[in-house]
């Protein structure tokens, strides 16, 4: 009968550092959390009472900010769990799942906010919207986009201390909010004052394009995680370090892979033939330990080839060699 098996020996230091990022990022989730729920609420219900179009897509766009937000706080909550028989590597995982999730639900929100434009649009030009405009609503657009901006510095500035993939996506995700806000006030100002009443169709339109082009940003970036994507310049340096590593004579394949924000390395090295087995597992520690200085590796899958001896190369030449 089979053993249990028994989780893979990590790095302590980089597990202990990446739980007590998550926990700074939750923290500051949840303050976005309130942020967006308040923003949301004041921008749909005014957007409501004002007939205002772009702004009630300003206030859908920030409703999805809420199911990010949730998303990222549950997934985090679920990747600070340790490692199971069924999660050998822990459960990291579930922060990119969480951010893909979040994407979807932008992506989909979009296209609602770009319909509503469609209808709106179609329905101004047909003489069917003759409600109109307030003031009030750009004075909301403008609180939302000050809000967001702010939040955008607060998380970027976490982002850098802490070096959060979480909290980084989320003040790209303000800075995307406070734009939107930006160009809902103009778009709101320029229909009550200037009487051109078919801009806050057509910015909730445009709004909602953009929407859906943030949405399938991060899903993009979340789908190359979970597929097992790497970045070819980031293999690129992880090769020239690996290679200033004592002992080390090559590096003939490098693959990394995404377990949440860590990274868990695949290689091969090419040591001497006379190293013992000792002496080869110490160079493989080394290796781990100077990838670990600057990048959050979780660890390294190492095999050892052995390079060809003196003798070896001799003993094939004379084979593949033959008299002309």
């Amino acid at each position: 009968m089979l053993k249990a098996m028994k989780p893979i020996s990590i790095s302590n230091l980089i597990a202990t550092t990446s739980h007590q990022k998550i926990e700074a990022s939750r923290r500051v989730l949840f303050l976005n959390l309130l942020v967006y729920t308040l923003t949301s609420a004041a921008e749909l219900t005014i957007g409501t009472t004002d007939h205002s179009t772009a702004l009630l897509a300003d206030g859908q766009n920030n409703l999805t900010g809420i199911v990010s937000v949730t998303a990222l706080i549950v997934g985090l909550t679920f990747s600070k769990r340790p490692s199971d028989e069924f999660h050998l590597e822990g459960h990291w995982q579930f922060e990119n799942l969480a951010v893909f999730l979040a994407g979807l639900g932008m992506f989909l929100v979009g296209l609602v906010c770009v319909w509503e434009g469609i209808t709106q649009t179609l329905a101004l030009f047909a003489g069917r919207y003759a409600a109109p405009l307030k003031g009030q609503a750009a004075y909301m657009a403008a609180i939302s986009g000050v809000s967001m901006l702010a939040l955008c510095w607060f998380n970027h500035f976490i982002a850098g201390k802490t070096q959060s993939g979480s909290l980084a996506a989320s003040a790209r995700d303000f800075l995307s909010d406070a734009l939107t806000s930006t160009g809902t006030m103009l778009a709101i100002i320029g229909a009550s004052l200037l009487r051109i009443h078919w801009i806050d169709p057509v910015a909730a339109l445009l709004l909602g394009c953009f929407i859906i082009w943030n949405g399938c940003h991060i899903l993009s970036a979340s789908a190359e995680k979970l597929s097992n994507g790497f970045n070819p310049q980031l293999r690129d340096q992880i090769m020239v370090k690996m290679l200033t590593v004592s002992g080390v004579l090559d590096v003939t394949f490098v693959d990394g892979r995404y377990s949440g924000n860590n990274i868990i390395i695949e290689t091969e090295i090419v040591l001497a033939s006379e190293d013992s087995l000792a002496k080869s597992y110490r160079i493989c520690k080394s290796v781990e330990q100077v990838l670990q200085v600057s990048l959050p590796i979780l660890y390294c899958c190492i095999q050892v080839k052995p390079a060809p001896s003196a003798k070896m190369a001799n003993q094939s030449l004379a084979v593949n060699w033959q008299p002309r």
